[in-house]
């Protein structure tokens, strides 16, 4: 939403903002022609608007000259500081793009005499107003599905976070089972400690399933209730069970591990959240991993939730199969293959 005030008295100005509001990015919302710079701030405010367009006084004159002045400003852009700078600079592309096409359409009129005599169509040399740039999405195995919406990356990476935090829960109650003596019991009762990892595997894999089935029923239905685009499922029910299954394994795993590690519920806690903040931060969970610096995407592999989020990004976002998340299923389960054996040495001692 960009409010906008047209302080220009010229045809220009009209036919500027006309051709804004064809935009599909941005909705312009015209405020009275005398709206001082302080009741446009106002505006912004309650009405919780990030942009502000003012067309001043010159912009008619500004486009019909045809070399304007540099430090004649016909646009003014009043921005929100909380607004990001990709974005400011896409409503700033847009306008100097339309700008740029009035003056040069000004310019071919002012003209057009000459070019008449010379038998040149002065409509011919006019920009277009569409993009000249064709936009294909490039899916798996050539497949054509609907165009990706930011919900198809936002419900996969906190599913990843979700599955992973339950470290803490996990690892709080293999803590408190040791200290009330109920290992201890268990142990006299010759139970392997193959049966006590098991028995808190199991659990807590169908939970973290109930958590997958839970997040993509909220991104396929609950979304769209919103307002929001709903999140569009893959024919690869397999390689969905297959990377969820290697996230849980991976998770439960780690939380094991932490568990024997730490000596106190508090430990567990604070190892387990620092470890899942740190994890999402560099895996893409938190910002999404193509807004990152180069340097934070090359050590975004250091995180077992980056490889997660790219197995559900691969069915979600890329129609893939279940042998296209491959190298990401196999990676979470060799470390948790290896912090299994882990969690055994230290259990026993």
């Amino acid at each position: 939403d960009v409010l906008a005030v047209n302080l220009d008295t010229g045809k220009k100005s009209g036919a500027f903002f006309k051709a804004m509001e064809e935009l599909p990015a941005f909705t312009f919302h015209l405020l009275e022609k005398d709206a001082a710079v302080e009741r446009v701030k106002e505006q912004m405010y309650s009405r919780d608007v990030k942009f502000a367009l003012i067309i001043k006084e010159n912009f008619s004159s500004f486009v019909e000259k045809e070399e304007g002045d540099k430090e004649e400003k016909p646009l003014e852009l009043l921005v929100d500081p909380s607004v990001n700078v990709q974005t400011q600079m896409v409503l700033r592309s847009a306008l100097d793009g339309k700008l740029a096409k009035l003056r040069g359409d000004a310019f071919i009129d002012s003209i057009g005499g000459f070019l008449d005599s010379a038998g040149i169509d002065k409509e011919k040399l006019k920009a277009a107003d569409e993009s000249q740039v064709a936009v294909h999405y490039i899916y798996k195995r050539g497949r054509s599905v609907k165009i990706p919406s930011a919900v198809q990356q936002s419900v996969p990476a906190w599913l990843v976070f979700s599955m992973f935090f339950i470290v803490i829960p996990l690892s709080n109650t293999f803590i408190s089972e040791r200290g009330q003596g109920t290992l201890m019991r268990l142990k006299s009762m010759n139970v392997s400690r193959f049966a006590l990892i098991t028995g808190k595997m199991v659990p807590y894999l169908f939970i973290n399933a109930i958590q997958v089935i839970m997040m993509i029923g909220i991104g396929v239905h609950v979304v769209p209730f919103f307002g929001g685009a709903a999140l569009t499922l893959s024919n690869s029910l397999g390689g969905l069970i297959l990377i969820a299954a290697s996230v849980s394994f991976c998770a439960i795993s780690l939380a094991l591990l932490i568990a024997c590690v730490a000596g106190t519920t508090e430990q567990a806690t604070t190892i387990g959240g620092v470890l899942n903040i740190i994890f999402g931060a560099l895996g893409g969970i938190m910002v999404p991993k193509f807004v990152m610096p180069g340097f934070m995407q090359d050590i975004a592999i250091l995180s077992p939730m980056s490889w997660g989020l790219e197995g559900f990004l691969a069915i979600f976002l890329r129609t893939g199969s279940a042998s296209d998340v491959l190298p990401e299923r196999l990676t979470l389960f060799i470390l948790g293959g290896v912090m299994l054996p882990l969690t055994m040495i230290l259990l026993r001692r």
